[in-house]
């Protein structure tokens, strides 16, 4: 997988991940664990043992003790460090130095896979730059289609939701693009 879109090198992740945690921000993380050696089965979108093992060896090799297999605030944090990403504190920093001034908002609008569409509004303060426009943009992006995903398939349905999820950071890639040409 040498796409940018699908090695997990352009996750936001909002909130911390556990055994038990499902969503586009797991598909994500376990797409960059696949690219990385530490994950040999597709990404599911649903973390469970195999995805607690590969985490744990991703803290291992990267000396973040104690390695716990709980992708948390640190492990967040190192993962945004090593992708020249701003972590998810950093991003609502940017959000709430908007409230209260004049901001700039963005609205992503995207079409979810039964063909309705997913709206998230993101705002900075006025004068932000591109760059951090686009990382809010798509973190937002991330998060709504990701809950489309969610709504849309069912558990019963495992193939279209890991579809689904599968598209999501190429999906809003584009829409961030799109919106950001539109302001």
């Amino acid at each position: 997988m040498a796409d940018d879109d699908l090695n997990g090198k352009f996750c936001y992740f909002h909130r911390d991940l556990s055994h038990g945690s499902y969503g586009s921000d797991v598909t994500c993380l376990q797409q960059y664990l696949k690219h990385q050696g530490f994950l040999c089965e597709e990404p599911s979108g649903f973390f469970g043992p195999t995805t607690v093992t590969a985490v744990t060896r991703w803290q291992v090799a990267n000396h973040l003790y104690p390695p716990t297999g709980l992708y948390e605030f640190t492990s967040r944090g190192l993962y945004a460090k090593k992708n020249n990403l701003p972590s998810a504190e950093e991003l609502l920093a940017l959000e709430v130095q908007a409230q209260g001034g004049i901001r700039t908002c963005i609205d992503v609008v995207c079409m979810d896979a039964d063909g309705g569409e997913f709206c998230q509004i993101a705002c900075l303060k006025r004068g932000s730059s591109v760059t951090d426009k686009m990382h809010l943009c798509q973190q937002a992006c991330q998060v709504a289609a990701g809950e489309a995903c969610d709504r849309v398939f069912p558990p019963t349905q495992p193939r279209k939701y890991k579809k689904c999820l599968s598209l999501v950071a190429r999906s809003c890639k584009q829409a961030c693009q799109k919106a950001l040409e539109k302001e």
